[in-house]
Formats: C-alpha cells, sequence, structure tokens
C-alpha cells in the first residue's frame, strides 16, 4: 500500500519529514471525506485505515483516538483560516477595509461544502459527543480561530477608532452579522452558495451595519444601544 510503502521510505526504514507530512495530509483528507459524509459516530477507524492505507496501529500512534483524528482536522481547517486572517488584518488599511476584508475571507472559507458539513455535523453530534465542539468552541463557549480580529479590534479602540465595551461580544457579533443567515439557510437546504459577488455584497453591507454602530463618533441608535447594553 502506497502510504504504508512510505513508512519505510528515509534511512533506517524510517519516513521522511516529508513522506510523513504527505501521509498525514493524505489520513486527513480521507478521515474528513467519511466524518462529513458519513457522521462522527458511524465512522470507524478501521475503515479509515482502509481507504488510507494505513494500518490502524499508525492512527492510534499519530493521533491517539478518533477524537483526537477529528480534532486535528479541525485544527488544520482552523490554523489555514488565522493565518489568512492575521495577514489581513496586519496591513492596517483602515477599519473598513480591513473588516470588508475579514468579512470577505469569512464568507469564502464558512460557505464552502466542506465548512458547511463540520458545521452540521457539530451541529449533530454536540449532545452525544460534546468534546468534539473545544476546538471549534472554547470551553467557555468562545469562538476559536478569530484571534487575529480581536487583537485588530482592540487595537482599534485603543487608537479610539471605534466604541466597543465588550470585543469578544463585538467579534461573535461581527461573525453572525456577515456569515449568520447565509449559512443558515444553506444548512436547511433553502439557498446554494452565494457566488463571489453576492459575497462581496453580503461583506459591504455588513461591515457598513457594524461600523454604523461602533465607528467612533456614531450617535445612531445602534451606537446607544451598545454602550448601554
Amino acid at each position: 500500500m502506497e502510504m504504508e510503502t512510505a513508512l519505510k521510505s528515509g534511512r533506517g526504514g524510517r519516513p521522511s519529514r516529508s513522506d510523513s507530512e504527505v501521509r498525514v495530509h493524505a489520513v486527513l483528507e480521507v478521515a474528513k471525506g467519511k466524518f462529513l459524509s458519513q457522521g462522527y459516530r458511524e465512522t470507524s477507524l478501521d475503515s479509515i485505515a482502509r481507504d488510507a492505507g494505513v494500518a490502524k496501529k499508525t492512527l492510534y500512534g499519530h493521533f491517539g483516538s478518533k477524537a483526537g483524528l477529528f480534532d486535528a482536522i479541525v485544527r488544520t481547517l482552523t490554523d489555514a483560516w488565522v493565518e489568512e486572517l492575521r495577514k489581513i488584518v496586519a496591513k492596517e488599511n483602515g477599519a473598513d477595509a480591513v473588516l470588508e476584508a475579514a468579512a470577505l475571507h469569512l464568507l469564502d472559507v464558512g460557505t464552502r461544502r466542506d465548512m458547511i458539513e463540520l458545521y452540521r455535523l457539530l451541529l449533530v453530534e454536540s449532545r452525544r459527543f460534546p468534546t468534539l465542539v473545544d476546538t471549534y468552541r472554547g470551553r467557555c463557549g468562545k469562538l476559536t480561530g478569530m484571534e487575529p480580529l480581536t487583537e485588530y479590534l482592540s487595537r482599534a479602540v485603543g487608537r479610539r477608532e471605534l466604541e466597543l465595551d465588550d470585543v469578544d461580544l463585538a467579534v461573535e457579533q461581527f461573525v453572525h452579522l456577515v456569515l449568520g443567515c447565509v449559512r443558515s439557510r444553506m444548512l436547511l437546504g433553502r439557498a446554494p452558495r452565494p457566488n463571489v459577488t453576492s459575497r462581496r455584497r453580503i461583506a459591504r453591507q455588513a461591515v457598513a451595519i457594524f461600523l454604523s454602530g461602533c465607528a467612533a463618533g456614531a450617535e445612531s441608535r445602534a451606537a446607544q444601544a451598545c454602550r448601554s447594553a
């Protein structure tokens, strides 16, 4: 089997680093496909090992358990998201430009088929396997993967560009404003994925609404409600 052959490459039968990375990536792709199409409980390590072309003990060696394998999948997706978001907020092009780019990134990633299926799986399995949600949301319920945006908004508040009483809450509200309704319609099968033009329109409007409530000096009812909450 191709994956098992990689175990024997390199000196002394040990896999090279590149071989190991290729093997792990392939296993994660196989496992992700099975989890998203079949569900968490219904997917077995035996079936993943068979389709990935590795021994079951290899999965235990790399990931420790089925939960560890699922956690690795979510972390891989989150790490890629965070890295791109960090690049976006590092540009410091002004709140409107930064937030619009962040919103578009959120829509581009969050409306992908695999991400919709992952979110559906988490909703379904959260009661049976509550620890599966820990990688997506911390134990206190805080969204993970949004740290760069949290840090950016905190800096903007410090510069008095934005007025926010609770940055963590503002991040969560921003995410729901951008993605919430779109993702809900897709989860219910009532809408296809918005095209690029639609995603840009959604991002622009969401940012305009968000900034109308927290831009420095804003006197709208939304801003007043934010301060009095």
